[in-house]
């Protein structure tokens, strides 16, 4: 896994990598590269370069955020997390769609355990379905799919930049996607709750616009999905 730490204090990269390292296993391997400026990252970035970007916020000149506007010109896709000192910015992070907004003087339990839960956000984003494309099997990443739905006898799955007609049983993709974050809304529908924009009453507003419709018997389940999802994201 490979990690960029972006902080003008170098005793706190040093704390950063420690910490993450303590979270190593026999499946995580990590590669640092650190960086004491955002002008200093900003000029040898590119896309893809990194699985996760760890930026403070207040840092002289550019800072923090103006940095992940930068980034994410570039890279869309990249997980990023701000660990900083202060609060204030939080909704400003939302806004470059980071990850985690990481306090650095909160408790060592909580603390460790959001950079666990990042590591692990890293693999859930690398998991994949088989799906069969014009009679080529391809991998299809979960955190592609919007929902899927069985539609004329067939299981439709939609992404944002197509839908994939597939056989089978809605029922087997949600045994399959259970630890992706997939709830039905229906009993012929199953959404991504990581591609939730937001809810409304009985709607759910995808990221890219689409809005589906909840049934009465699966509204409680969902909306205690999405916000658990949301709180463990910014809390």
């Amino acid at each position: 896994m490979r990690i960029a730490i972006c902080d003008d204090e170098r005793t706190y990269i040093e704390k950063i990598k420690n910490d993450i390292n303590s979270l190593k296993t026999h499946e995580n391997e990590f590669e640092f590269s650190e960086f004491e400026s955002g002008e200093a990252f900003i000029s040898e970035f590119s896309k893809d370069k990194y699985d996760l970007i760890i930026l403070d916020i207040e840092m002289k000149d550019l800072n923090g955020l103006q940095t992940a506007e930068f980034l994410r010109q570039i890279d869309k896709n990249v997980i990023l997390i701000f660990m900083t000192s202060y609060d204030k910015f939080v909704y400003q992070g939302y806004e470059v769609n980071a990850f985690r907004y990481i306090l650095k003087n909160q408790p060592e339990p909580i603390y460790l355990k959001q950079l666990s839960d990042t590591i692990q956000e890293y693999y859930r984003n690398k998991k994949y379905i088989k799906v069969i494309d014009d009679d080529i099997e391809k991998e299809l990443l979960t955190v592609d799919i919007l929902y899927i739905e069985v539609y004329s006898h067939q299981i439709v799955i939609h992404t944002l930049n197509k839908d994939y007609y597939q056989k089978g049983k809605l029922a087997d993709y949600e045994k399959m996607l259970e630890e992706c974050l997939f709830v039905r809304s229906d009993k012929s529908v199953l959404i991504n709750i990581t591609n939730i924009d937001y809810i409304k009453k009985n709607q759910v507003f995808m990221k890219n616009g689409k809005v589906l419709y909840v049934s009465r018997n699966h509204l409680e389940k969902i909306t205690k999905a999405f916000l658990k999802f949301s709180r463990n994201r910014w809390g």
